[in-house]
């Protein structure tokens, strides 16, 4: 496809330029020197056109074969983004190249075949046909460089957040890339000046269109993310949450679909696009430091309760909603309704927050919703769990959940208080008056009639002292059977003493020294095997880790110095 060709010369840049102008005259000697190349089989046509401001260029080059058959390159770019230090010249058989690399090899120039967009390059390539042409060639490319390096200013952006909200939301906008065209905006909460929706709809050449909104926090992202990418035909300018945590909700056509760590704001201009990505360059510190002033100070458990109790509240997903309370004292209870589309479900957690680990409280994803994952220590199961109203196995962790991440943004922090607090607080309501006195607060801990079919007894009497105690067991159901546990206290191990839980049961083991088989035992009235491990099942987990507390200290005082 033939086209016609224009040469610029001198006399045209002056007349088209501001005389004053520096790129003038570098940009008339480079015209001047893009004559019409001949090869063996075709003929190269080339030309400069200068855009305003004049750093921004256009090189064509039209490769006509000796059939008549045309086609054209052509390259738009911002000379200031060409390396001097690159700029050289080739023999290509029967032909002289020369060639400009960007600076870093970054692909910040836009190239087109015949009108056509094709993928962002970093070279733009000319032609000459004797040696000294090319020569003259390459140093006007250079001076166009320096002097272009010279006049490029990138736009002047505003220094405080406020006027740095207000240049993005006007700057970021419609961009057409080729046949695609990429409908951009950024809004901000009236209540939230921090929180930001991010909208980009994507129209293709046969106009259908996809949404993808983001909203997230301003004081969320991070400096170290913020980068400018070329991607096939367009630029990217990715915008990260700080250490690339899922911190930003995420819809697609209206419709909530994940949280994500990172999005992109797209330009098929490279000037435009590093002019926005330096607005946010400025907001970001600016965003963390307002965000961070409004952190709040849990200087007590009234506080931290009160935040938590606040921020427990229902979330909504697409197509499921969470129905959550929160009881946030030391005996801590988490209620926690869900309604899908095929079921619904009511859980009940019960759990001390001194069980906790003391980081145990850890901001996390599930699914399209945000999460606050609590963690016991040592991951013990500790926390007691019902579903739909049946009582399950004990375990070890849960999760709270939100649809809006400012709702938990802190909740971690005041887990962590709560969780300190109730540690230091928690008091023992074992006796320390004597050893009877622990004894009989451990008789009226026995669980009576413990057990849904077969029902367990305990009970606790003691012979010469405190020291010397007969442990019965009695099991009722179908048929009553009674197990005696002879328990010389000076025989067992105090650091050994546990309690602990397997599935639904929590018990207290009582350990030999050495595991040594030293617990005589009968059942039934007959005698029956020693043994080194006693267990006694409690209905509670409160009352296992006091009961397993005051037999520590019966054994204690009870082995001779």
């Amino acid at each position: 496809m033939k086209r016609p060709v224009l040469i610029w010369l001198a006399a045209t840049f002056c007349v088209a330029a501001n005389a004053q102008d520096l790129m003038t005259g570098p940009l008339a000697s480079v015209s001047t020197q893009l004559q019409p190349v001949k090869t063996g089989n075709a003929q190269f046509v080339q030309k400069l056109e200068a855009s305003q401001p004049n750093y921004r260029a256009t090189f064509s080059v039209t490769k006509t074969s000796d059939k008549g058959n045309g086609d054209e390159g052509t390259y738009f770019l911002n000379l200031s983004d060409l390396d001097v230090s690159s700029v050289t010249y080739k023999v290509e058989k029967d032909v002289i190249a020369v060639m400009a690399d960007t600076k870093q090899h970054r692909k910040f120039v836009r190239y087109s075949e015949n009108g056509e967009l094709k993928s962002l390059t970093d070279r733009v390539k000319l032609y000459a046909d004797n040696p000294d042409i090319a020569k003259a060639l390459v140093e006007s490319l250079k001076k166009v460089i320096v002097a272009a390096e010279k006049a490029y200013k990138p736009a002047r952006t505003p220094e405080s957040l406020d006027d740095l909200r207000q240049w993005l939301k006007t700057n970021i906008g419609t961009e057409a890339v080729g046949s695609d065209k990429y409908e951009q905006t950024l809004t901000f909460d009236q209540g939230n000046p921090l929180r930001a929706v991010f909208r980009r709809s994507e129209v293709g050449a046969k106009g259908s269109a996809s949404t993808e909104t983001y909203s997230f926090n301003l004081g969320d992202l991070g400096l170290d993310g913020l980068q400018v990418e070329a991607k096939g035909k367009r630029f990217e300018l990715s915008l990260v949450a700080q250490q690339k945590q899922k911190l930003m909700g995420y819809a697609k056509n209206g419709k909530l679909d994940n949280v994500v760590q990172s999005f992109e704001i797209i330009s098929g201009d490279a000037d435009r696009i590093r002019d926005i990505a330096a607005a946010w360059r400025k907001l970001i510190p600016l965003a963390i430091r307002q965000l961070e002033s409004r952190k709040p100070v849990f200087a007590s458990m009234a506080s931290a309760q009160k935040y938590l109790e606040a921020s427990v509240i229902t979330a909504k997903a697409d197509n499921r909603t969470i129905e959550q309370t929160l009881k946030p004292d030391c005996i801590c209870t988490y209620t926690r309704r869900e309604t899908d589309n095929k079921n619904n479900t009511e859980e009940v957690y019960e759990f001390n927050l001194a069980d906790l680990a003391e980081k145990g409280a850890k901001l996390g994803v599930d699914k399209e919703l945000y999460a606050i994952d609590l963690k016991t220590r040592d991951n013990r199961k500790l926390i007691g769990y019902t579903k739909n109203g049946v009582r399950q196995n004990y375990v070890s962790s849960l999760e709270l959940a939100a649809d809006n991440l400012e709702n938990v943004r802190y909740m971690a922090q005041a887990f962590e208080k709560a969780v300190q607090i109730c540690a230091q607080s928690r008091k023992s309501p074992v006796p320390t008056a004597s050893q009877q006195a622990r004894l009989d607060w451990i008789r009226e801990q026995l669980p009576k009639d413990l057990g849904e079919k077969e029902l367990t007894s305990y009970s606790l009497a003691h012979e010469s002292g405190t020291c010397d105690l007969k442990l019965t067991v009695t099991q009722s159901g179908r048929k009553t059977s009674e197990l005696v546990y002879d328990l010389a206290l000076k025989d067992f191990n105090a650091d050994a003493t546990s309690f602990d839980v397997d599935g639904k049961t929590v018990y207290v083991s009582l350990v030999t020294k050495g595991k040594e088989k030293l617990v005589k035992t009968s059942k039934d009235g007959k005698p029956s095997d020693y043994v080194h491990t006693v267990k006694i099942q409690l209905g509670d987990l409160e009352k296992g880790r006091y009961v397993a507390e005051a037999f520590k200290q019966l054994i204690r005082n009870c082995v001779p110095n």
